[in-house]
């Protein structure tokens, strides 16, 4: 069984303690996570999480901007205990809003198949950058002739239009949505996701909540066994 979660952890960068990065790890631990995505890591909790998990995971993701370490800098780091074949983060485009937008992929080896996980974070505001967004993740997917894991903040619903065609052009390739049909951004007056999990139709997905418990984020992490 392969135990995956995806979790916006919410940039606090101003207000930040050691503790929210212990209840990060925690959750991590106790759960026996296999597959992590976070977003929203920015620096001061980033450089924390790398020296809890030393090396007991493999912890893979760049910043949005190169060479800034302050508030608006984030990145959207895969952990993982299996074994990385490859990694690279993609800059989406995002204009005209002024925030980088990238995509961390982790190429794993799993007993004898190669797994490519996609974490993103897709603009909030900007319908028109949400849809060439979209349009550029399915091109990275597209041209991946391995198992797909896809997970993050999408920042959207299942009631809009751009992001149900999107999910149809996945299910096209063999890979679908996990519908966990309540609220997963804690101030939404729906009972709709905007956090989401894609798995290829090779995965068989034993269970999946989503997590109420942690207080430590405007968001609930979400949460998928799946067997292969």
């Amino acid at each position: 069984m392969i135990r995956i979660s995806s979790f916006n952890i919410k940039n606090d960068y101003k207000n930040y303690n050691l503790n929210k990065t212990k209840e990060i790890y925690n959750y991590l631990i106790n759960n026996n996570i296999d597959i992590l995505g976070l977003q929203e890591v920015y620096s001061k909790l980033d450089i924390d999480l790398r020296k809890l998990l030393k090396n007991n995971y493999n912890y893979n993701g760049n910043y949005r901007f190169l060479l800034m370490l302050n508030i608006i800098n984030e990145k959207n780091p895969i952990i993982t205990k299996y074994p990385i074949l490859f990694n690279k983060t993609y800059h989406m485009p995002h204009l005209p809003s002024l925030l980088n937008r990238i995509v961390s992929l982790n190429i794993i080896k799993y007993k004898n198949y190669r797994i490519s996980i996609y974490n993103t974070h897709l603009d909030y505001k900007y319908e028109s950058v949400k849809l060439r967004q979209l349009k550029y993740l399915y091109k990275l997917i597209e041209k991946d002739n391995n198992l797909i894991i896809l997970m993050g903040d999408f920042n959207l619903k299942n009631n809009r239009e751009i992001f149900n065609k999107f999910c149809y052009l996945l299910e096209k390739r063999g890979i679908k949505r996990v519908e966990f049909n309540d609220r997963t951004f804690k101030e939404s007056r729906y009972h709709r996701e905007i956090d989401h999990i894609f798995l290829s139709n090779e995965f068989k997905v034993i269970k999946f909540e989503i997590i109420k418990n942690l207080d430590i984020s405007d968001h609930y992490p979400i949460m998928v066994d799946i067997e292969l």
